[in-house]
This record gives structure tokens, C-alpha cells and sequence, in this order.
């Protein structure tokens, strides 16, 4: 069963019991309409309305989570982008092995390491790439940074980790330590934990010839691919045996990764990460947390000024093929809010913050792909963002 299942199944429980048994009754349809009509603001793609621009805009921080594999979704983000830059945005953050970061920075500044490289498309490719064709119009000190904030647990393990690494032993003048790895045995938890101190040990005992050789920044770059394979490498050891824990281990390193690329930097930050991740509270998953409730609550570099978005879609027309049905609204009861948002502005896309007083005390029932939680909203989120339709890009058998 892919971890993604397994971590909605538990959070079916946690939406419906822990979050809910707590809550004065559900709220009326009436009611519902009755904000969504005043609230919600309606637009057509490609067109995000000044007003929501101006409130995403005056925080730190715009944490935006996301139903994972949506073209739509991703048209959106780069619409974003652009419009958050203007604003003085500068930094864009997304859930992507950080494996992948030296290849990231190098692709939006057109630094040609690998010029044959190209993100994927259907894991978010589409937005750095707008990102780097943006960055092509722009002074050096106006460009967006680009940064990828997850630890590799489902994107390859550690043959990813050996193909990044024998790319970048390609732009030394020697691979130096690195060899022991790229000729090594690398395919169990057992080699990847022995094999990956024993060369972080190296990197360390070598510290200056290294640095007079490959230089400072190709240094620091193997450094951090290593000391964050390491940590993979614990996630990924126990990924079968003891999920939770392992999933609590993921959220710690990629809140340490965020926390990292915002400590200091002066700039606005668009993070786009998987909706269960972007949670202020526990409505989609474990009970642990996760990364939007430790930026509002805890983080010393987000100092609290976080607007956390759930973007989601009226309908999802699924990869023909791949035998997951297309995704609606059908299952809905009448007060289901992205219902009544979807039958208030229909074929638009709406922005619905979710500031209403009724959104903090009262149950709401949400449809999140035909699973039903009851939850006052302004608990786990600050606005949802509700697409008319969305097509998947790729799929998990």
C-alpha cells in the first residue's frame, strides 16, 4: 500500500473523532450560504483579484497546501508566483527531495551545470520552470530562489541518492571520498547507514584539502546532500516497521528545512506542500505537528505572520488508464462547504477566507475526494481556494 494511502486512512479517524468531538453542532446550509455569498471572491483563471492578492501578500509566509498532482493546481501556483513577486516575494519553497536543491538553484539561474536536466512535470516541474523563464527578465538581486524541502523517502531511496551524487562527483576535479559510494554497495539500510557516516566521517577528516580542491561551495554542497541522506536514510530504515514514527521523523527534517530557508531572509516566502502538511491543526492526518501548525505557532523566523491555504477541486477528471475514478462533489451533503461554494460561483474558481465567527466554533462538513471530516475550518485553515475542475498529471498504481 503506498504511504500516501496509508497516511489518508489514518487521518479518516483523527478528521472524524479527535476533531470533532469537541465542536458545538453542524452548521446549517442557510448559514453556509449565507458566508460563502458575503466571503467568497470568484475568479476566472489566470486572473487572481487584487484583494486576495493584497491579504496573501501582507504575510511573511504563504503556505499553500496542495492535492497532489493537479495541472490546475500548478497554473495556479504560477500565477501566484508572478503575482507574489511584484509584491516582493522571493523565495518559493515545495515539497520535493532535497536532493534535487543544487539542481533547483542551478536550473532557475540558467547556470547550465546540467543543461539536459529538466524537472518533471508532473511533480511540479511546470512551476519551476516559470519560475526560471520569469527569473530570465529579472535583475540578479530581483530573481526568485527556488528551494526543495523534503527528505527522500518515495522519489528512488538511495539509488536517487547515488545518481545526485555521482552527478556531482562529474563537475570535480576528483570524486575524492565519494568513490566508496559510487562503486559501493548502496541497496539496504543496513550498507546505505554504515556507508553514508563513513563518508560524512571522511568529508570531515579531509575538510581542507577538499576545500582547496573542489572549493568551498562544491564542498558545503556534498556536506548538505550527505548530512540530509542521512537523515533519509533513518526515515526510510524504519518506513515499513514503524510508519508513524517515520512519518513524524519526515515532518521534523522538513520543518528544519523551511526553517533554515527562512531565518534571515528578508523577503517574502510561497511554500507549496501537500495539503495533510500545510495543516494549523490535525483535520487530514496523524496525530502529530505538522508543518503549518509549527510556522504559525513556533517558528522563530516565520514570527507568526503565516496565511495557511487549502486549494482543492469541485471535480478531478483522473489519467485514463490508471483505473482511479474521476473525483466530484456527488457525495456531498447540502452543507458540505466546497459543495456551496462550487453551486454559489459555479465554473469559477473561489477564494473563500474562512474569517466568519461560524467557521471557529461549528462543525463543517468537507469533502476531501470523497472522504466527508467534520472540523471548524478556521481550526486547520486560514482560506480554501476551490478549483471548478482539475486533471490529474500522474497517478500511483
Amino acid at each position: 500500500m503506498k504511504a500516501w494511502l496509508r497516511l489518508t486512512m489514518v487521518g479518516v479517524v483523527v478528521g472524524l473523532t479527535a476533531t470533532s468531538c469537541f465542536l458545538s453542532p453542524k452548521v446549517s446550509t442557510k448559514e453556509l450560504e449565507q458566508a460563502v455569498q458575503r466571503d467568497g471572491v470568484a475568479f476566472d483563471a489566470g486572473a487572481i483579484p487584487e484583494e486576495v492578492l493584497d491579504r496573501l501578500a501582507s504575510h511573511k509566509v504563504v503556505l499553500v497546501g496542495e492535492t497532489h498532482f493537479l495541472r490546475e493546481h500548478r497554473a495556479l501556483m504560477i500565477d501566484l508566483v508572478r503575482e507574489l513577486h511584484a509584491r516582493g516575494f522571493r523565495q518559493f519553497l515545495y515539497e520535493w527531495s532535497h536532493l534535487a536543491d543544487w539542481l533547483l538553484a542551478d536550473f532557475v539561474g540558467d547556470g547550465g551545470l546540467e543543461p539536459d536536466w529538466i524537472p518533471s512535470l508532473d511533480v511540479g516541474g511546470a512551476m519551476v520552470i516559470a519560475i526560471r523563464d520569469l527569473n530570465r527578465t529579472l535583475p540578479e538581486s530581483e530573481r526568485i530562489q527556488v528551494h526543495a524541502i523534503d527528505v527522500t523517502v518515495d522519489y528512488g531511496g538511495g539509488s536517487s541518492f547515488v545518481g545526485v551524487l555521482g552527478s556531482v562527483a562529474r563537475h570535480l576535479p576528483h570524486p575524492g571520498p565519494l568513490t566508496a559510494v559510487l562503486e559501493g554497495d548502496y541497496s539496504t539500510p543496513e550498507s546505505q547507514e554504515a556507508q553514508i557516516q563513513t563518508l560524512k566521517m571522511a568529508l570531515e577528516t579531509a575538510q581542507a584539502d577538499l576545500v582547496a580542491s573542489w572549493g568551498q561551495e562544491w564542498y558545503d554542497t556534498v556536506v548538505d546532500l550527505v548530512e540530509w541522506e542521512q537523515v533519509s536514510v533513518s526515515i526510510r530504515a524504519i518506513r515499513e516497521t514503524n510508519y508513524d514514527k517515520s512519518v513524524r521523523m519526515r515532518e521534523d527534517a522538513i520543518k528544519q528545512l523551511v526553517e533554515r530557508r527562512l531565518e534571515g531572509y528578508p523577503h517574502g516566502t510561497l511554500i507549496n506542500i501537500g495539503s495533510t502538511h500545510a495543516q494549523k491543526k490535525r483535520l487530514y492526518g496523524t496525530e502529530i505537528e505538522w508543518l503549518g501548525e509549527y510556522l504559525v505557532n513556533k517558528s522563530p523566523a516565520a514570527d507568526g505572520s503565516v496565511i495557511v491555504l487549502d486549494v482543492s477541486a469541485a471535480h478531478i477528471v483522473s489519467v485514463p488508464g490508471s483505473g482511479i475514478p474521476d473525483y466530484d462533489l456527488s457525495a456531498s451533503p447540502e452543507n458540505e462547504l466546497f459543495r456551496v461554494m462550487n453551486e454559489t460561483w459555479a465554473d469559477q474558481t473561489v477564494f473563500l477566507p474562512v474569517d466568519d465567527p461560524l467557521f471557529s466554533k461549528i462543525r463543517v462538513p468537507i469533502n476531501s475526494e470523497s472522504t466527508i471530516y467534520l472540523g471548524a475550518p478556521k481550526r486547520h485553515f486560514d482560506a480554501f481556494i476551490l478549483l471548478p475542475v482539475a486533471h490529474r498529471e500522474r497517478f500511483e498504481s
